[in-house]
């Protein structure tokens, strides 16, 4: 596992320690893209560290991707090699072989990364494995992502997300996640963890370990993320209410915790002493 370094030359903009995203989907037809492109424009101007925490791809099947995946592509891989932002790629189950793809964003794949502000120790993983439908039934997971990509392309997309959440309702995965990965989490040290993968917003409180999870960019907006601020972790949702308002957003301003209103937020852990 990485464990994050000092970045020097910030700008007096950057307003969070970290934003972490996951499960872009590009080449998917249910993509954000549109609006996942406005997001990773604002968000590299407004953080030290960019995660994306992966399934960055849908596959690796180019020929599906429209003029604005490759545009959400450019605007990551254009911030790779700035020396006042780092750029992170943890791999997800659908981003393929990482000595493959790995140039093609320009940052190395990381199986699990470590951010550290000095405040907040962070754990980010995807949380496919921990995922018992992958790991123990694969050709069965071939098999489902099949007939999914075929309905994808043959119904409205509203039925294609329809279809793709309660598959991972079905299948018990972000409960099932959320334990696994704190247990994980609090095995080595941290007290705060983040994966994607069930596409389910969550924050939960388990075994004295914050866990949440950052969502998806396939369904309809506003999409989620997580931010780290000094010493709060938290879920935020894009556009944050004061920019859907036309409002400017201000260096060093409290952002607004914006949390699904299906998921009630515990209250934040202080950071470990």
């Amino acid at each position: 596992m990485e464990t994050a370094s000092s970045v020097h030359g910030l700008g007096e903009k950057s307003v969070f320690d970290c934003i972490v995203i996951s499960d872009l989907h590009l080449g998917s037809d249910v993509c954000q893209a549109k609006l996942l492109e406005e997001f990773l424009t604002w968000a590299v101007e407004h953080c030290r560290e960019l995660v994306i925490n992966g399934d960055i791809f849908d596959d690796l099947n180019f020929k599906r991707f429209t003029k604005r995946h490759f545009a959400c592509l450019k605007v990551i891989r254009r911030n790779t090699d700035r020396d006042d932002i780092r750029v992170v790629w943890v791999r997800g189950n659908h981003d393929g072989p990482a000595d493959t793809i790995s140039h093609i964003v320009g940052v190395d794949i990381l199986d699990e990364y470590g951010f550290d502000n000095g405040e907040i120790q962070l754990l980010i993983l995807h949380g496919d494995q921990f995922d018992t439908i992958i790991t123990d039934y694969p050709w069965l997971t071939e098999i489902a992502c099949g007939i999914f990509y075929f309905i994808q392309r043959s119904m409205p997309h509203r039925a294609a997300r329809w279809i793709r959440r309660i598959t991972k309702r079905w299948q018990r995965n972000s409960e099932l996640i959320m334990r696994r990965a704190s247990e994980y989490a609090a095995s080595r040290g941290f007290r705060f963890v983040t994966c994607g993968h069930t596409h389910l917003p969550l924050v939960a409180e388990y075994d004295g370990v914050l866990y949440i999870n950052s969502g998806s960019w396939i369904e309809a907006p506003p999409c989620p993320f997580v931010v780290v601020q000094g010493n709060q972790v938290r879920l935020e949702q894009w556009p944050l209410p004061h920019l859907a308002a036309g409002e400017e957003s201000v260096a060093g301003e409290e952002p607004v915790a914006a949390l699904p209103s299906s998921e009630t937020a515990p209250p934040e852990l202080p950071a470990p002493s």
